[in-house]
């Protein structure tokens, strides 16, 4: 009888050094993750440059410095997750490169991110006057010509009034991987510093 109550605190004491070792386990790794958030050095930052995050129409956009009039379904969007959109058709080379660019950065993020396939054709599946919507609003130049593909990043940022905005960075043309991913880092990182300082 004695050596079963000797096993059994053995065993129970076992369990509550594995229950520590778990809770401990489980606390440092809350601790890196927030570390490495606060930790994290966006790629880009807020300005009027080609690779900048924009709140108005960049030096290189016709309607440089600008407001830009976003539409109330990217707004809704944003209330929950930062946005990217891809405007495509489905047989340029550059948009097939493009997806195949994003597949498994969106497999990574998808739980961080809303994303809309935008499809820029008069065919079944296609949505024409959402895809010209989104290009005669998000064209980086701004110019008369559209182009696909186009990927548009929407996030939220603060300005240099101290208010929270929208900012937003697009990309006409194929982006590299490490592009594409550093844009959705940014959009991550900055959305979450500040959706809640958003009204």
């Amino acid at each position: 009888m004695s050596h079963i109550s000797i096993t059994q605190k053995r065993q129970n004491g076992r369990m509550a050094a594995l229950m520590l070792m778990g809770l401990i386990s489980i606390a440092i790794i809350g601790s890196a993750l927030a570390a490495d958030e606060g930790s994290y050095q966006p790629a880009q930052t807020l300005g009027s440059g080609d690779g900048d995050w924009w709140t108005a129409y960049p030096s290189q956009n016709a309607k440089a410095g600008s407001s830009v009039e976003h539409p109330s379904w990217i707004l809704d969007a944003l209330k929950e997750k930062p946005v990217l959109i891809l405007v495509h058709s489905s047989n340029c080379k550059p948009c097939l490169v493009q997806i195949a660019n994003m597949k498994d950065i969106l497999a990574d993020n998808r739980k961080n991110l809303t994303y809309y396939d935008i499809l820029a054709e008069p065919t079944e599946g296609g949505d024409m006057q959402r895809a010209t919507e989104l290009l005669n609003i998000y064209s980086p130049s701004g110019g008369d010509q559209r182009y696909v593909p186009t990927t548009i990043f929407l996030t939220l940022i603060e300005g240099s009034d101290g208010k929270v905005g929208v900012a937003w960075h697009s990309v006409e043309d194929a982006m590299s991987k490490n592009q594409v991913d550093a844009y959705v880092k940014d959009a991550i990182y900055y959305h979450r510093q500040n959706q809640g300082d958003w009204s």
